[in-house]
């Protein structure tokens, strides 16, 4: 159990589950928007969503949250919200093909913002990853065409920049709280920021005008894609840090549009596929080259523990004759005589005499 808390494999694996469930939850959600509002449906889904989350993780959530400061939880919570409101505005404001590109871009975000939230040094050996991360993002969206700027283009923008945060400010986070509890307090205050926006800004729900497909729609995003994704993201930061989570994150747009492709019928150009390609060719070589820079750290770890113990085996006091075997009988109660070897001694003593003779 210790080996696998301490291997890197299975959190990136749930990074790319994460990325795997919201690129088929990008695709599908384009059906559910045919019977309801953006706002609406991510009321729905959150507000579902809350409801699952609470039946398994509630009572932990309180007991935490009541030792808990409100800001070591509310500022990541709110990022998070404020992510996925940007996004959904967007699309409503200009292409998915722009909003696609500009809301993967944590990976240029995040280690700024764990720069200064830190005070740590800027990693600069992510620089090149970054750089054809970014790149490959332009192949895969743009398509060969231009990006201009808008207010949807700045709402994708903001999109990204509150996803970062989210990702640093949850790592912090769970320095004094369990994934259950960052995932369960994302949620729910996406329900509530949600709920009030769709209130203000988009007419009332009628529920009856929603189409069965659009309640399966939601209920999917409600439980994979919100309590599974979240909670499987909270996860991967106890171990990985926030810019390895935000690179791997840039994959999302690669499995979109392979969902998209199978369930709408879009197709890729050469330049997308080649975009695709850079994207994933970057996130393997920078999780490895992350993982060779974590890895010399065990053996140190080890061998100090191992220091550790033995100093400590030193330290204890050596145990008494009396505790390992019976007391000697006084001399004084012997008669004054000379106290008896152990018997062990005198065979010793035997046998040397027995060699002699025999030599």
């Amino acid at each position: 159990m210790e080996r696998w808390k301490q291997a890197r494999w299975p959190f990136v694996a749930f990074v790319l589950i994460e990325v795997i469930i919201f690129g088929s939850g990008s695709a599908v959600t384009k059906f559910a928007y045919e019977s309801v509002t953006p706002l609406w449906c991510m009321t729905l889904r959150f507000g579902l969503a809350s409801v699952v989350f609470f039946a398994f993780f509630g009572r932990r959530i309180v007991k935490q949250l009541r030792r808990a400061r409100v800001s070591l939880w509310l500022p990541q919570a709110l990022c998070m919200a404020l992510s996925y409101l940007f996004c959904n505005v967007a699309l409503d404001l200009t292409t998915a093909t722009n909003v696609g590109f500009l809301v993967a871009l944590p990976v240029v975000f995040a280690p700024l913002l764990s720069t200064v939230a830190e005070r740590t040094r800027y990693p600069r050996s992510l620089i090149p990853f970054q750089v054809g991360v970014a790149g490959g993002l332009y192949l895969l969206c743009s398509q060969g065409g231009s990006l201009q700027v808008g207010a949807g283009e700045l709402l994708a923008l903001g999109s990204s920049v509150a996803l970062a945060g989210a990702l640093v400010f949850g790592k912090q986070a769970l320095a004094q709280l369990d994934a259950a509890s960052v995932a369960g307090t994302q949620i729910v205050v996406s329900f509530g920021l949600c709920l009030v926006c769709a209130l203000v800004l988009e007419p009332s729900l009628s529920v009856a005008a929603v189409q069965p497909t659009a309640w399966g729609i939601i209920a999917f995003l409600a439980l994979l894609s919100t309590c599974l994704a979240f909670y499987l993201q909270s996860l991967a930061l106890e171990r990985l840090s926030s810019t390895t989570v935000s690179l791997l994150l840039t994959g999302e747009p690669v499995f979109t549009a392979l969902f998209a492709n199978w369930f709408l019928g879009e197709t890729l150009t050469m330049t997308g596929l080649m975009g695709a390609a850079v994207i994933v060719a970057t996130v393997v070589a920078a999780t490895y080259a992350d993982g060779r820079e974590a890895a010399p750290a065990q053996p140190r770890v080890a061998a100090a523990s191992s220091a550790e113990v033995f100093a400590s085996a030193q330290s204890v006091p050596a145990e008494p004759l009396s505790a390992s075997r019976p007391a000697a009988v006084s001399a004084s109660a012997s008669g004054g005589g000379a106290l008896p070897e152990p018997r062990f001694r005198t065979r010793s003593r035997m046998f040397r005499r027995k060699r002699r003779m025999a030599a």
